[in-house]
């Protein structure tokens, strides 16, 4: 059964930052666009259209010299990185597991809401496919792996790394929130007479909400951790309390006041020890390693890896 709280007047605000780190995503979107064209004439490359403005074309052929000027030395040192980096892994006798870069991938997927919203963004928003960010995963780890050989992190300094940095890897609730902003606290007051009566809460914030934001997601906030150090202590403590499909309020936000209803909690799952304990081994020895792009030029010059013929930039 649902139950509301009314809250005395509060500070609100929301601000929730996606943080998307994808390696190498600039070249390895080029790659597909970069690649070798059919064999054809120059003169039929150019007849051939990609756009148009005001009934003016762009040829396939002014598309990818401009490609090609912009990015294309970038991308070939790209190219000759993975050469070089998976021939010393050769060489070394380096390799990965799939279960390598399933970890690997768990730990970046943390924050979304579940797996496949994460490859749905970096598909909508990077074009990256699946099997495109498991491919630069993988070359990452194969790197990070040359870049730590002969560097030994004991125990010992895992075991105060987790003394000092222990809060990091403990189990965090998260809770969805939602939100109805209206002017003022009277509207506020109304609008939870209604939900307590029964109103459903989506449909009202799609009706009534202030907040753009929210309003065409049936006032859907987004995840907040517990202990948020960006929104109101008072706010966070009532949060807590809540059971799925409560609600709470009136509290100010900004220039109005808001409803809020928790419509879901979730436990962030805690690693195994053993992955908690080779990530911080790894990143200790990554602390204490050569820039991984020193590394990449590093091994560019022991295989005599160079661009042959420099792009123009203009």
């Amino acid at each position: 059964m649902m139950k509301s709280i009314r809250e005395g007047k509060a500070l609100w605000a929301v601000n929730v930052v996606l943080v998307l780190i994808v390696l190498f995503m600039g070249s390895l979107i080029l790659l597909r666009g970069l690649g070798p064209a059919y064999q054809t004439s120059s003169k039929e490359k150019e007849s051939k259209p990609v756009a148009s403005v005001n009934g003016e074309f762009i040829t396939e052929e002014e598309w990818s010299q401009e490609l090609k000027q912009r990015y294309g030395q970038d991308l070939l040192l790209h190219m000759l990185n993975r050469k070089v980096v998976f021939e010393e892994a050769k060489l070394r006798h380096i390799s990965i597991t799939t279960e390598d870069i399933a970890q690997e991938l768990n730990r970046n997927i943390q924050g979304y809401d579940s797996e496949e919203a994460y490859y749905q963004q970096m598909k909508n928003e990077l074009g990256l496919t699946r099997q495109d960010i498991e491919l630069e995963t993988a070359y990452r780890l194969v790197l990070e792996k040359i870049a730590t050989l002969g560097i030994d992190i004991s125990d010992q300094d895992i075991d105060q790394y987790l003394e000092e940095n222990g809060d990091h890897y403990a189990a965090t609730k998260q809770m969805k929130l939602s939100l109805i902003k209206v002017n003022n606290s009277q509207e506020a007051e109304n609008v939870m007479g209604e939900l307590e009566k029964g109103a459903d809460f989506s449909q009202m914030a799609r009706e009534r909400s202030l907040d753009m934001n929210s309003r065409s997601q049936g006032g859907k906030l987004g995840v907040v951790e517990e202990g948020d150090p960006f929104l109101p202590k008072e706010l966070m403590d009532t949060a807590s309390t809540l059971e799925i499909g409560d609600i709470a309020g009136p509290f100010q936000w900004e220039d109005g006041y808001a409803v809020i209803q928790l419509t879901d909690i979730v436990m962030e799952e805690k690693e195994e020890p053993q992955y908690v304990r080779e990530s911080i081994r790894k990143q200790l020895a990554l602390n204490e390693a050569a820039p991984l792009s020193q590394l990449e030029e590093e091994l560019r010059h022991k295989y005599q890896a160079q661009i042959l013929n420099v792009i123009p930039s203009s």
